[in-house]
């Protein structure tokens, strides 16, 4: 009996010792990630909404103009910086943090496209104050078609770069997907499980494997700046930066758009990333259901056009909304 206590004493000890070194990991991971201030300026503005405080920027004079950035590791509004100034000079362009995103709040809670769409319809109400055109990437693409079908009296126009296609938009949270939610949400270990996923080396090859079609291209300072201000936006917040993560890989913030795509009537652009998988299918789909919907693939470029080709986003993002 006594060395059955004692090995259950030792397993105790180790077993209290590896969740402290875990935890050590977890605040060193977040100190990393957040160890410089963001510098604000008068653009940088705060949006009290109902389920947390919203950042976003505002520059420019004309009509607004609506960025949405999309909803993967990290995504903030840095996603646009490339093309935030020059658009600014024709239009009055608001780019904010998604709730659980970048630097607005991230509470503990479940992120569906809903919250999503709540978030955006608030904003434009409350903030734009008149009707917006509207730019989205990737996952947020269905939740804008979504927004402007329920509410068309705030939207103009549509922009949706590579955004996911109609057979992943339809996929719903499964048993397995609920059981890693409740995972990633546990302390300590869940929270070690999403920085291993989040961390700068992994966001670096995201950048590199995913978003960007040649990153030889890119200035290597301003591919560094995007890799670190995304790994900050994983991280600011600390461990209620997890929660907004795990509902996307969960599949709760997917949602169908067939019938609103059909009923919709609003013009709709897609652009697409040259290098992006099953682009020219996903376009393809789109116009099955809405074949007034309009398309342009940018040479050289994957998921992230705006950061690629900047200045050929911009011209045909002008183009298309000049002429309505």
């Amino acid at each position: 009996m006594a060395k059955g206590s004692g090995l259950l004493r030792n397993i105790t000890i180790l077993s209290g010792l590896s969740v402290a070194a875990i935890h050590l990991l977890n605040r060193v991971e977040t100190t990393s990630a957040c160890n410089e201030i963001p510098v604000r300026t008068r653009e940088d503005k705060s949006y009290n909404w109902r389920y947390g405080i919203i950042d976003y920027k505002v520059k420019g004079y004309g009509k607004p103009l609506l960025l949405m950035h999309d909803m993967t590791i990290g995504s903030c509004k840095s996603e646009y910086s490339c093309i935030y100034d020059e658009l600014s000079k024709n239009h009055k362009v608001y780019i904010p943090d998604l709730i659980g995103y970048g630097n607005s709040d991230k509470p503990a809670m479940t992120y569906t496209s809903s919250i999503y769409e709540d978030l955006a319809v608030d904003f434009i109400k409350n903030i734009i104050k008149t009707k917006t055109d509207i730019i989205a990437t990737g996952a947020t693409a269905p939740i804008v078609i979504k927004l402007a079908h329920d509410n068309p009296k705030l939207v103009r126009n549509i922009i949706i770069i590579n955004p996911l296609g109609l057979y992943d938009q339809n996929l719903i949270p499964s048993t397995q997907t609920k059981l890693l939610k409740i995972f990633i949400n546990i302390p300590v270990l869940g929270t070690f499980f999403y920085n291993m996923n989040c961390n700068k080396a992994t966001i670096e090859r995201t950048f590199k494997e995913e978003y960007l079609c040649d990153p030889d291209n890119l200035d290597n300072k301003e591919l560094e700046r995007l890799i670190t201000e995304y790994y900050r936006s994983a991280h600011d917040g600390g461990v209620f930066s997890k929660h907004a993560y795990a509902c996307y890989i969960s599949q709760y913030m997917t949602c169908s758009i067939l019938s609103e795509l059909q009923e919709i009537d609003h013009s709709i652009m897609i652009i697409g990333g040259e290098s992006e998988p099953d682009i020219n299918d996903n376009i393809e789909n789109y116009k099955y259901y809405n074949n007034a919907i309009e398309s342009v693939i940018i040479p050289g470029t994957s998921h992230l056009p705006q950061i690629e080709k900047p200045d050929e986003l911009i011209n045909n993002i002008e183009v298309f909304i000049d002429n309505e």
